[in-house]
């Protein structure tokens, strides 16, 4: 799973809205550190956040927030979720799922020096993961098909660029399904997931497309397209803006009980924003 991208425009935002999505991201790293050691604090993510967000937009209750002081500043004091731990710890655990199975194939592939840094973060990640892959072995499953296939993916030299994008789509697609035992919901937020995986993997690829055609990284714009990413910033707009319009179009058929305006503030504002700055990033300069 890529990280960094699934993010809001606080700008857009009222202030109690924003409130409770930074509640939701204080309370899963109080839930990563409570479960997983205070060290697992540090992969807290916005896109992980944005999972728990989901998570329990879909609950049929919420405990509302309290008042705590952080770990890491404790002369500062954040709100935290009363409960709804269910939610969390399955955040959390996507958390260690994924931020591991990222070093079992930064190992495989990087250079030497990110090499000798994943290994050492393999003690301490190989504990993590076996207890989240005992609690939840649905999205366990779901994130170790996508590395693999992942993998096998870039390794094919003529891989298309929908080719590449699937297997985070579809591991997107299946933990959002875990979620509900409603069957409705469950095709909804197959396809909402899925668009959104694909966007995540599209957006990071737009990303890295001038770094890896100078270290001859795999990228499947590149191999679409080559060196020449402005000639086709169009095209490259235009299959990011077709996954985000099929993600508004689930949205609107999935039934949200609460937080639905941080949900859409993040589809409206929040990945357009990321989306225009990672394309137009020079012409911002």
């Amino acid at each position: 799973m890529v990280f960094g991208f699934v993010t809001v425009d606080k700008s857009e935002m009222l202030g109690k809205d924003f409130d409770a999505y930074k509640a939701i991201y204080c309370s899963l790293c109080k839930q990563l550190g409570k479960e997983y050691t205070f060290l697992s604090r540090f992969i807290l993510s916005y896109d992980c956040t944005f999972y728990a967000v989901m998570a329990l937009s879909l609950e049929d209750s919420c405990s509302g927030f309290c008042v705590g002081r952080c770990k890491f500043n404790p002369l500062k004091k954040c709100n935290y979720l009363k409960s709804n731990e269910e939610s969390l710890s399955k955040a959390a655990a996507l958390s260690i799922i994924s931020v591991y199975y990222k070093l079992v194939d930064n190992i495989a592939d990087g250079g030497f020096f990110e090499k000798l840094y994943c290994y050492c973060l393999m003690p301490f990640f190989s504990v993590w993961h076996k207890k989240a892959k005992k609690k939840f072995p649905k999205i366990e499953s779901a994130v170790a098909q996508m590395s693999k296939a992942q993998f096998e993916a870039e390794r094919d030299i003529t891989c298309s660029i929908d080719k590449a994008a699937d297997p985070t789509a579809t591991m997107l697609s299946k933990v959002l399904q875990i979620l509900t035992d409603n069957e409705e919901k469950r095709r909804i937020l197959s396809a909402y997931g899925y668009f959104l995986g694909k966007w995540i993997y599209l957006i990071d690829a737009a990303n890295d497309y001038e770094d890896d055609v100078k270290k001859g990284n795999f990228n499947p714009y590149v191999i679409a397209y080559g060196d020449d990413k402005a000639s086709h910033i169009k095209d490259i707009n235009a299959s990011l803006d077709h996954c985000l319009s099929e993600c508004l179009l689930s949205y609107n058929l999935l039934e949200v009980k609460r937080f639905d305006r941080i949900i859409e503030n993040l589809l409206f504002y929040g990945l357009p924003k990321k989306q225009k700055s990672v394309l137009y990033k020079e012409n911002e300069k």
